[in-house]
Formats: C-alpha cells, sequence, structure tokens
C-alpha cells in the first residue's frame, strides 16, 4: 500500500520536476507547433481536392492523386502524371475531382508543363478560395505537404526545405517528408500558408522532392493571356517542349566538349570523357566477374538522372552510358574470349510498348576509336504518337586483343537521333588509348 502511494505521488510532481517552469519538459514550440499545424490544416483543407482519372467504360478509378485551387476559385493545379492517362487517352478516361466533403464534379484540361510534370485543370462552378504562392523560404524552414494518401483521406505531412537542386536538371525542391502515394499534386506549404511547392515524388526514407511553384506561376500567366482557354493542341505543344528541351540538353553537351569541358578519366588502358555535363553524376561500377582468377574488370557508369514522365512505363529525356575494361593477363586467350563476347550486349532496360514505340532497328560496322578495332552498333526507335523524338542505342566492344578489353553502352530516351548520334561520335573521338 505504501509503494502504490509513493507511486501516485511521484506521478503528480512528474511534470514540475520535468521543467521548473511546470511546463512537461517541452519547448514552446514544440507546444505551439500542433495547434499551428492544426489551424492551417483546417485553413487549407477547403481548397485541397483529390483528383481522379476514371474509366468511362466502368466509372471506376484507375489513378488519383491530388489538386488545389489556385489563381482563381474554378483552377486546380496538379501534376501531370496523375492525370497523363487522360491526356493520352481522353476518349477512354474521364477527369473529376472529389472533396473531403463527399462533393464530385468533372474537370477539364487546360494545359501541361511536362517538363516539370505540371497540370492545370478547370471546374464547371468555384469550388473555393484559391491559395496564394510564395518564393521557397530559408533552407530548414518549416514545410507542410497536404494530399490524399493511399485514397486514405486528406492528410499532412511535416518536414523541412532542404533547398532547390540546382545540380539536378529537374531543379526540385529537396522535401524532408515522405510523400505517399496519392499526395502527387497537392501543395506543399509554408508556414504562412502560401503555396512554395508541388508534391511530385519520394525517394523514400523521409525524403522526397517538390516541383518548385515559380514553374506552376509561369503556366497560370500563360493561361491567364489566353483568358484560361484550353491549349489548341495538346500532343503538339508536349512534342515541341520536349524536342526543344532535348536539341537544348545535346547543344549544351557538344559546347561543352568545344570548350574542353568534358572531364576525362582513365579506364584500363584508355582515358574516356567521363563526366559531359552539370548533371550528370558518374559512379565507380563492379561487378562479379572479378571474383574470377585472373580476370581484372574496371567499370564506370554515369547519367544524368532525369525522366521526364510521358505515360505509364514510359518516361524520356534521360541519358546514361557505362565503360567496362576487361583484362586477364594469365588467362587461357580462347576462356578469355568467351567471356568477353558474353559480356558485349548492353546492359540498358528498354522500355514502352508497341503502342507507344517501334522496335529498335539497328546497324553493325567496325571503327577506328584511337588507333583500335572496335565493333560498333547503334540502334534507334521512334515514338508513335511523338513524332521527331527517338531512342538511341549504341554499344562498342574492342576486338582483335587476345587478354584485354574495352565495352562502350550509351543509351538516350526521347531525343533527335541525328545530333545524339553526332555527341555519340564526339565521345568515341575523344577516346584516347595509353599503352
Amino acid at each position: 500500500m505504501y509503494r502504490l502511494v509513493l507511486l501516485v505521488f511521484l506521478l503528480l510532481i512528474q511534470p514540475v520536476w520535468a521543467n521548473p517552469d511546470g511546463q512537461d519538459g517541452r519547448s514552446e514550440r514544440q507546444v505551439s507547433e500542433p495547434s499551428g499545424s492544426s489551424s492551417l490544416y483546417s485553413r487549407v483543407e477547403p481548397s485541397i481536392y483529390q483528383i481522379r482519372v476514371l474509366d468511362k467504360r466502368t466509372g471506376r478509378k484507375r489513378s488519383i492523386g491530388s489538386g488545389f485551387i489556385v489563381a482563381r476559385s474554378d483552377i486546380l493545379a496538379t501534376n501531370y502524371h496523375v492525370i497523363s492517362a487522360y491526356a493520352n487517352n481522353p476518349d477512354t478516361y474521364a477527369l473529376d475531382y472529389f472533396s473531403t466533403n463527399g462533393d464530385t464534379g468533372s474537370l477539364k484540361l487546360l494545359d501541361v508543363d511536362i517538363l516539370h510534370d505540371l497540370a492545370v485543370l478547370q471546374a464547371e462552378e468555384p469550388l473555393g478560395e484559391p491559395l496564394e504562392t510564395a518564393l521557397i523560404p530559408d533552407k530548414g524552414a518549416m514545410l507542410y505537404a497536404f494530399g490524399n494518401p493511399l485514397d486514405l483521406g486528406f492528410s499532412l505531412v511535416i518536414g523541412s526545405n532542404n533547398g532547390v537542386l540546382n545540380d539536378s536538371e529537374g531543379k526540385n525542391i529537396l522535401f524532408s517528408g515522405s510523400l505517399n502515394s496519392g499526395m502527387s499534386g497537392g501543395p506543399t506549404l509554408n508556414e504562412e500558408g502560401q503555396v512554395v511547392g508541388v508534391n511530385v515524388a519520394t525517394a523514400g526514407n523521409d525524403v522526397s522532392f517538390l516541383v518548385s511553384v515559380q514553374y506552376l506561376n509561369v503556366l497560370l500567366e500563360r493561361l491567364e493571356l489566353r483568358d484560361f482557354q484550353p491549349v489548341d493542341d495538346l500532343l503538339g505543344q508536349v512534342l515541341r517542349d520536349l524536342r526543344d528541351h532535348s536539341l537544348d540538353a545535346l547543344e549544351r553537351l557538344l559546347d561543352n566538349q568545344q570548350k574542353n569541358n568534358w572531364h576525362a578519366s582513365q579506364i584500363g588502358h584508355f582515358t574516356v570523357p567521363m563526366r559531359l555535363g552539370r548533371f550528370f553524376r558518374c559512379w565507380d561500377g563492379s561487378n562479379l566477374l572479378d571474383k574470377l582468377e585472373g580476370l581484372s574488370v574496371l567499370s564506370a557508369n554515369c547519367s544524368n538522372e532525369l525522366d521526364i514522365y510521358l505515360d505509364d512505363g514510359l518516361s524520356v529525356g534521360s541519358m546514361q552510358y557505362q565503360y567496362y575494361w576487361y583484362e586477364a593477363s594469365d588467362m587461357f586467350p580462347p576462356r578469355f574470349y568467351r567471356i568477353y563476347e558474353a559480356q558485349n550486349s548492353s546492359g540498358m532496360e528498354a522500355s514502352g510498348s508497341e503502342d507507344t514505340v517501334t522496335r529498335f532497328k539497328c546497324h553493325t560496322g567496325f571503327i577506328d576509336v584511337s588507333g583500335k578495332d572496335f565493333k560498333m552498333t547503334f540502334c534507334r526507335r521512334d515514338y508513335v504518337r511523338y513524332p521527331g523524338l527517338s531512342d538511341l542505342l549504341a554499344t562498342g566492344a574492342m576486338v582483335g586483343e587476345k587478354n584485354q578489353g574495352m565495352l562502350f553502352d550509351l543509351y538516350m530516351t526521347g531525343t533527335d537521333f541525328e545530333r545524339a548520334s553526332e555527341l555519340v561520335k564526339r565521345m568515341l573521338e575523344a577516346f584516347e588509348w595509353t599503352p
């Protein structure tokens, strides 16, 4: 009985012990933050909606995301990838919204910015108060991401701003919160309740990405000039944006070579162009073959880490290339040749279906690369609905050596084939053999 009374007494006085001022050990910010985010939650909830793509044949949801009112009471912003099925197949799918109180209605697609994964929609009637936009706050500032994760209802994820990724082509904002599926297209707000970013993707482990609201503002300004009328030729505009982006990217890389700004590196007996521009990441590779007795394998792979979403299983804008050096001083030459020949195929994975891309057409020939014979294969496939965009796959293998070899693979998606081929040619010309 004595122990029970003592325990009750200790529990009663514990908050006073925890903090001399009579608080329960939490800081003033920790105490006030839940009420602040709760107030923000209730204030912006009427302006945030679930965006749904419906199959006209069944009326069932094909995909969902989030959107928010901006600029006008009948205008909503979201991600392009949220509504891409409708954009690509408007005869099969329809768009509608679903509010937190159960209201629904149809939506019309006005315009998209496919490079930044943005879309603007219009409702048939006013839906609520538009959210204001603002510049991204300083690094470390608290941010509040809203959306409809996993079709479970309206939710809030609190995180912080880790800055704009300036060395990434997308220039997205790094957000220290985990955005779940269904939150795409929802707004991320500053502490004043203004939109600073649009939820776009997650890398897991509380690392996510936001599209800077500056790109949404440009899209809204373009729409305002048209009095918010739908773009006349959505497919044509998307194609022009993709082609212009591809040509601009290729010209920058070719210009870097002219200015001697390609970073070179040694792979075996070759010096090769490694980092072609600021948006590329290069990594040392590993290969299980280096465990075989007498065989040494050196490798490196580089990519621009960019994927512009077009449709399910189809993205463009990426470029990746790999180098492999094989050497076996003590291995019997026929055995080395069998191993080397087995590796002479591209490790690049090509996505897409017959509805979206044609089959690869390839041609093979022999060329001189820094005094060494290379067997080169160039492959091309074209996009069915986006004429002028192609994928390029190039593979090369040094031949004629008894115990050493060099493999080179390069894969580009949604590019201008002729300019991309010129880039590959320049890369091969930059190879230097060093005995």
